[in-house]
């Protein structure tokens, strides 16, 4: 499979993307109507598609040239609006950082919390747990790359959020392996430092995509392989 071929989005994700309504537009509206934030525009539907603009023109920017290096008003023209239309959005980059940042741990919560509810037994919620982790952070690859890659430009109040949220996803792969130990089917070992392991491969995704695509990996494969090393780690002799 070439680098490009697994670019393309595969059957599964996209059925996946579409039932959890993963896209910038679809995020964006659910900023809108959950009221947590400065927009003064009135009608929803404008106000969303607006914002959809402003995040896909900070996560280009801030690919491009950082976001410790963007202005608001680089952003107000990436985006096709006024620097007067961008502040009816936003006040401030850490206020647009902060909507970004808290919808990808809404997002990721709830998705892993639709899908678990679905599953029983520890090795299929972990397999599972897996699967949706990188099926969410593949269909938005640029959200959570721009959070892992900027955090440590972000306002203090930003950093502590999301090393939250890195722990919230930890603890609900730590719960998964205790269950799975209480069960039998996972060695004795500390669930944490082993959740910690699978969180770094499920980030490495979305951090060196190029690199596993290269490899002939699509996200299935990864995702494959990732509950494969689990799996052995966690089932092995010690």
């Amino acid at each position: 499979m070439t680098a490009d071929a697994a670019s393309e989005p595969v059957p599964s994700l996209r059925r996946f993307a579409q039932r959890h309504e993963l896209t910038t537009t679809a995020l964006c509206a659910q900023i809108v109507a959950g009221g947590e934030h400065s927009i003064s525009v009135r009608k929803p539907a404008v106000a969303a598609d607006n914002l959809a603009r402003i995040v896909g023109a900070m996560l280009r920017l801030a690919n491009r040239s950082g976001f410790a290096g963007m202005t608001l008003r680089e952003l107000a023209t990436a985006s096709g609006l006024s620097l007067g239309g961008l502040y009816a959005y936003i006040r401030s980059k850490d206020e647009l950082a902060q909507i970004v940042q808290r919808q990808i741990g809404r997002t990721l919560h709830r998705v892993l919390d639709d899908t678990l509810a679905e599953v029983a037994g520890p090795r299929e919620r972990l397999a599972a747990a897996v699967r949706a982790h990188i099926y969410v952070t593949e269909a938005l690859r640029d959200w959570f790359f721009f959070l892992y890659m900027e955090a440590h430009h972000l306002a203090a109040p930003r950093r502590r959020e999301a090393m939250a949220m890195e722990r919230a996803s930890e603890t609900v792969l730590a719960d998964i392996i205790r269950a799975g130990q209480a069960a039998g089917h996972y060695r004795a070992l500390a669930p944490e430092p082993a959740a910690g392991l699978i969180k770094a491969m499920l980030q490495d995704w979305y951090l060196k995509r190029r690199k596993h695509g290269d490899r002939g990996l699509d996200v299935d494969a990864y995702a494959a392989m990732v509950i494969a090393a689990a799996e052995a780690h966690l089932t092995a002799e010690p």
